[in-house]
């Protein structure tokens, strides 16, 4: 097949559902030319960061509460075989006791470096710090950058989102007929009403309870609020006003603390019998909160925090909202525009910490890329 009569094959974005969807399309149909274009300096930006740079690639552990929209995403998240894909591309993986999926080398830059090594040898075109300005659609697409115009004859939107990035990702979809649902950040640190100044950098184990949602792990105190892995979970639930209730020993019933409370007042006072359980800084502010035994027993049960504002998607994870996944096909395809397919996080799905949001780019990437 001659160059002139190859299908082209424009993904935007180089993150992870774009460089999936490349992989995969390319490994099925060689001779498609296929280019990734990215408005950054280089590919793969946000892979590094994930995991605390040890790169969570998935979680094998798929249940409800994983994704928000999850009627949308949970089941082809449950059929997309993470494992299997990166042993495709050359990348041993391990898992943790809680699921979640590492590289075996435990560190991003190694993923990175097999991602672009697959995308070479496959012969995929990269061009970075190249900027989307407008796309239009006749028979084919035009995508209309600062100095060139491209001609393709598939169009794959995989931008991401605006957390901890920025991207006109969005816009583009807006102007070419799709619904773009209201943007916030998630997977986030939380303001809270209360002043937290005194506990800023302490960490302990809890079990916080927001609504209906509840979960371990663990809360970092900032000086203005909460964050840590716990938080950033909670953050997926919570409006202005609401109550986050703490429970800082959620191994010992209320009744039960009470009364070893009581017992330990025959020899110490109160505080001393508090920094026996709790951080000091911690246990001084429960003082604060309540001075009897019941009452105190019932904070520590019920240390509460009222939320004021989320941090912003500099501080996010994951955002919420993006393209209403009632416009795309099971498929990842446009219902509006022929050969158009949107993909990842500028969709509007969103999952808990852990690995699952990197799952469902991975998945809806290489989905696309079997499709085309």
């Amino acid at each position: 097949m001659t160059k002139a009569n190859r299908k082209h094959l424009i993904i935007v974005g180089g993150g992870a559902s774009g460089i999936a969807c490349a992989i995969t399309c390319k490994q099925k149909n060689p001779d498609m030319e296929i280019t990734i274009l990215e408005q950054n300096e280089r590919i793969c930006k946000k892979i590094l960061k994930t995991g605390n740079g040890k790169c969570n690639l998935g979680n094998i552990n798929i249940v409800n509460g994983c994704y928000y929209n999850q009627d949308f995403a949970l089941k082809k998240v449950r059929e997309f075989d993470v494992a299997a894909f990166f042993d495709d591309i050359g990348l041993l993986t391990k898992v943790d006791e809680q699921g979640r999926m590492y590289p075996y080398s435990e560190t991003a830059t190694s993923v990175v470096e097999i991602i672009k090594d697959k995308l070479d040898r496959l012969g995929v075109n990269i061009r970075c710090s190249f900027e989307v300005l407008k796309i239009t659609k006749t028979d084919k697409f035009i995508i209309q950058g600062v100095d060139e115009t491209i001609i393709a004859d598939y169009l794959v939107i995989a931008t991401g989102s605006n957390s901890q990035e920025k991207t006109n990702g969005y816009l583009i979809l807006e102007n070419l007929g799709h619904t773009i649902k209201k943007l916030s950040p998630r997977l986030v640190p939380i303001k809270v009403q209360e002043n937290v100044k005194s506990l800023q950098g302490i960490r302990i184990k809890c079990q916080a309870t927001i609504g209906n949602y509840q979960e371990k792990g663990e809360i970092l105190f900032k000086e203005n609020g909460l964050s840590g892995i716990l938080t950033l979970n909670i953050s997926r639930y919570v409006s202005y006003n609401d109550k986050i209730s703490l429970d800082l020993i959620p191994e010992i019933d209320e009744k039960v603390l009470e009364r070893k409370i009581s017992e330990g007042l025959v020899e110490r006072d109160i505080s001393t019998i508090l920094r026996g359980m709790l951080p000091k800084m911690v246990a001084l502010d429960i003082m604060k909160r309540a001075t009897k035994v019941e009452d105190v027993a019932h904070v520590i049960k019920n240390y509460i925090f009222t939320v004021d504002t989320l941090y912003g998607f500099d501080s996010s994870q994951v955002t919420r909202g993006g393209v209403d996944t009632s416009e795309v096909d099971d498929n990842f395809a446009s219902k509006k525009i022929n050969n158009l397919y949107i993909i990842g996080e500028v969709l509007d799905v969103d999952g808990a910490c852990g690995g699952y949001n990197l799952m469902f780019a991975w998945m809806s990437g290489k989905k696309v890329g079997l499709t085309i």
